[in-house]
């Protein structure tokens, strides 16, 4: 079975996972999983020992894991997207389906200021190729740091986090917008660039969900491992994509009930 997870955000602060174990019933059974994205925290307060130590308990469970980068985890693998099922599912994180990768960011101008940097050196047609858009988003992600130390876990940091994520107000109504607009924006790419695509599955907004977006793919957000909102696995067959919810149960992520299952088209 290949199994989809993305957002983990592993050693944040912010994120459910305090302990790695408690994804083990996630692994159960899988012999291929995707990290589509923000495994963890690289660009500030993680060290690489601890980047390894994710790998190697992920390694030591499933036969074959794949780390797919996210705007967190830049330099986690080569690897910036997957076309699975013979180029019926696309995977990628979502960053480059936003101008400034991070709209609801505070940190917005600063990472579109160092976008149009890097695009300035860079032919005006190449720019439209999803290579280069996945280069030049990985390097802005590492040029533009987080302000505050994802794995502070201190009242101050905490505090910060909020004042950050909640003001002004336009940051709330921007992030809103970017769950509505994700599904369309990430369609519209697939069909402009990976045709063959019947399912795009990416991570990035934190908003899990399912939206049919005719005449062109299904969008699928496994949405994170961060409260409220939770996530969304994917699993994939030869001719099926199931989501299924994931629930915590005793401390532990489990596989819950299934929220949609996609029929793959022959080609």
């Amino acid at each position: 079975m290949l199994r989809i997870l993305s957002d983990l955000h592993v050693f944040d602060a912010q994120t459910q996972i305090r302990d790695l174990r408690q994804l083990e019933p996630l692994l159960a059974g899988v012999r291929t999983l995707i990290i589509n994205g923000d495994s963890c925290e690289m660009r500030r307060g993680i060290a690489r020992p601890d980047v390894d130590r994710l790998q190697e308990f992920l390694r030591a469970r499933v036969p074959e894991v794949i780390f797919v980068t996210g705007n967190h985890d830049p330099d986690i693998s080569e690897t910036h997207e997957l076309l699975l099922a013979a180029g019926r599912v696309w995977v990628m994180h979502g960053d480059i389906c936003f101008d400034d990768l991070t709209p609801w960011s505070r940190q917005r101008l600063e990472l579109r200021r160092v976008l149009q940097a890097l695009r300035a050196n860079v032919p005006a047609a190449d720019c439209a190729e999803l290579s280069t858009r996945f280069r030049l988003a990985r390097e802005a992600a590492r040029k533009v740091e987080p302000k505050i130390d994802p794995a502070d876990a201190s009242f101050r940091a905490q505090l910060l986090r909020f004042w950050d994520t909640f003001y002004p107000p336009r940051q709330v109504l921007a992030m809103f917008q970017a769950w509505r607009e994700l599904p369309v924006a990430a369609a519209r790419l697939a069909v402009a660039q990976r045709p063959t695509a019947q399912v795009v599955v990416t991570g990035h907004v934190h908003f899990p969900g399912v939206w049919v977006q005719p005449p062109g793919p299904t969008v699928i957000n496994t949405g994170s491992f961060f409260s409220p909102l939770g996530g969304h696995l994917v699993d994939i067959t030869d001719d099926h994509v199931y989501v299924r919810r994931i629930r915590r149960q005793r401390g532990q992520f489990e596989v819950g009930h299934q929220i949609a299952a996609i029929r793959l088209q022959a080609v």
